[in-house]
């Protein structure tokens, strides 16, 4: 039995800006390297140094204690209980959600985070929810 071949399709997106790299995009770049994707932004108008582009997360997460460092009142926070399950299968159990802008290259979006109360490297986390929002191709390897 012959398998049929099928057209392909190429994905397109109209009106938008042509993404490329080239070798320069890798100029001061260790290679190999397997490093995560770190970067700044300025969320709620605090500026974050240490932010984990994840596009293995399916939520974005903020620290509480960085909530607090912001002058944000926990009252802001949604209680909602729910679970956050880890590579390893640990589980953490997550404070609430908050609302907060976020702002890139003049684009301005409003993104929901889980707010968990722990200590991390990162103080953001940003998975999915915001990478497609945003329509950003996160490439640790650029």
């Amino acid at each position: 039995m012959e398998k049929e071949e099928r057209p392909q399709k190429k994905a397109s997106i109209t009106n938008e800006k042509e993404i490329t790299f080239d070798e320069t995009d890798g100029t001061d770049v260790q290679d190999p390297h397997y490093d995560g994707l770190m970067i700044t932004l300025h969320i709620a108008n605090y500026f974050f140094k240490r932010i984990l582009v994840d596009k293995g997360s399916s939520v974005n997460i903020i620290l509480l204690d960085d909530l607090k460092k912001m002058n944000i009142p926990e009252a802001e926070i949604v209680k909602r209980s729910s679970e956050l399950i880890r590579f390893s299968d640990e589980t953490k159990d997550n404070v609430g959600e908050i609302k907060l802008p976020i702002y890139i290259e003049g684009v301005n979006s409003m993104q929901c985070y889980f707010v968990i109360d722990t200590l991390s490297t990162n103080n953001v986390i940003l998975g999915r929810p915001w990478i497609h929002n945003m329509k950003v191709v996160p490439s640790t390897y650029h």
